[in-house]
C-alpha cells in the first residue's frame, strides 16, 4: 500500500489496500477509471468474482468570469455571455438574470444551463440587465462568478425615405432622400431597387428616371454598427398620350416613347419618313404586361441629311397611329 499515493500500482501485486490518485488533467479530466480486485486462497484454490469500483475525476473551480463584462449590442440582434474558468470539471451551469440592478437574481430557465448564454432577439426591456452564472464540478462545490455580464441595448437607427415626385414621364427624374433619426454622423447607406441592390448607390440621396422605376429601399448602417431599413417607395410613371421624341433637335441619335399600360399584348411598329415621304428607318417591338410603361426605342440618324422627319407609331392590333416630328441637324 502506498498512502501518500506516489508509487504506482503494479497490476498483479498481492495488496488488500491501494490508492490511486487520478490525473487533473485533460484528457482525464471529466472521465471515469475503474479498478477491480479479487480474492484467492492457496488451498483449497478459489477465486472469488471481482468486485469492482469506479472512480470520476472532478477537479475543483478556479478563475470563473464572465464575458464579455460589458455588451452592448443592436436592438432585435444576440447577445452571448460565456462562463470562463482557469480550471475544473466537468461542470454544469446555471444562468441568472438581475433587472433590478444586482439586487435580485432569478435562474434564466430556457437556456441557461450552458456555458454560453444566448440571448436571442434582444428588446428594450433587456437594457442594462445583469447576467451572472453558477458553475458547479460536483462533488468538489459550487462558483458563483463574482462579477456579471451587463447588457447594454443599442437603439436602430430611423431611416424615412421620400421623393418629390413619384411619377415620372420620359425626361424627367425625381431625388430620392433618406431621413435618419435621430440625426447621426458616420453612417453609411446602401439602396435596392426591387429587392436588388443599386450599384454605386452609396449616399443618402439617389436621382430615379424613367428607366429606373419600381420599389426603393434604403439601408443605413450607424457607426456603432446598427442597422435598419427604410419604408417601401414606389416610383411609378404619369400615363400620358404624348409621343415622346428627344433629345430634339438631334444631331442624330434620339429615342422614341409611347405610353403602355395594358395587359394585352401589343405590337408597335414605328416608321421614320423624311420630307419626300420616304422611310429612312423602321423598328418594331412586342409589349406585354412586364414591359416598362415607357418602353426606349433607340434611333441613328447620323448619316441622314439635316432637316425635319416624321415619326410615326403604328399599333398592329388597334390600328391607332401616334405621329411627331423630330429635327436633325447638321454635325
Amino acid at each position: 500500500s502506498d498512502p501518500a499515493a506516489t508509487i504506482p500500482y503494479i497490476a498483479g501485486t498481492l495488496a488488500n489496500t491501494i490508492y490511486v490518485k487520478p490525473l487533473d488533467i485533460a484528457p482525464f479530466r471529466g472521465t471515469s477509471a475503474t479498478y477491480c480486485v479479487v480474492y484467492s486462497t492457496p488451498s483449497p484454490s478459489c477465486t472469488s468474482a471481482p468486485t469492482c469500483v469506479t472512480v470520476n475525476v472532478t477537479s475543483p473551480i478556479a478563475g470563473l468570469t464572465v464575458s464579455p463584462a460589458s455588451n452592448p449590442v443592436c436592438l432585435g440582434s444576440t447577445a452571448t455571455f460565456t462562463a470562463v474558468t482557469t480550471s475544473g470539471g466537468p461542470l454544469t451551469y446555471q444562468w441568472q438574470v438581475s433587472i433590478n440592478g444586482g439586487i435580485t437574481y432569478n435562474n434564466i430557465t430556457t437556456g441557461g444551463t450552458s456555458q454560453i448564454l444566448t440571448l436571442p432577439n434582444v428588446t428594450q426591456l433587456m437594457n442594462n440587465n445583469l447576467y451572472r452564472v453558477i458553475v458547479t464540478a460536483s462533488p468538489c462545490g459550487t462558483v458563483t462568478s463574482a462579477a456579471s455580464g451587463v447588457l447594454t441595448i443599442l437603439p436602430l437607427p430611423v431611416v424615412t425615405i421620400s421623393a418629390p415626385d413619384l411619377a415620372l414621364t420620359p425626361g424627367q427624374s425625381t431625388t430620392i432622400t433618406a431621413s435618419v433619426a435621430p440625426p447621426l454622423t458616420g453612417v453609411s447607406y446602401s439602396w435596392t431597387r426591387n429587392g436588388s441592390v443599386v450599384a454605386g448607390a452609396t449616399g443618402s440621396t439617389i436621382v430615379v428616371g424613367i428607366n429606373q422605376l419600381g420599389t426603393y429601399r434604403a439601408t443605413v448602417t450607424a457607426s456603432n454598427g446598427c442597422t435598419n431599413t427604410s419604408n417601401n417607395l414606389v416610383i411609378g410613371s404619369e400615363q400620358s398620350d404624348r409621343l415622346w421624341i428627344y433629345p430634339n433637335p438631334t444631331t442624330g441619335v434620339f429615342q422614341v416613347r409611347l405610353f403602355f399600360g395594358d395587359n394585352i399584348t401589343e405590337n408597335r411598329f414605328v416608321s421614320i419618313y423624311n420630307s419626300q415621304g420616304q422611310v429612312v428607318a423602321t423598328q418594331e417591338t412586342v409589349l406585354t404586361n412586364i414591359t416598362e410603361p415607357y418602353a426606349q426605342m433607340t434611333f441613328d440618324l447620323s448619316k441622314q441629311a439635316a432637316g425635319t422627319y416624321v415619326v410615326k407609331v403604328a399599333h398592329k392590333r388597334t390600328g391607332k397611329v401616334t405621329s411627331g416630328l423630330v429635327v436633325k441637324q447638321s454635325q
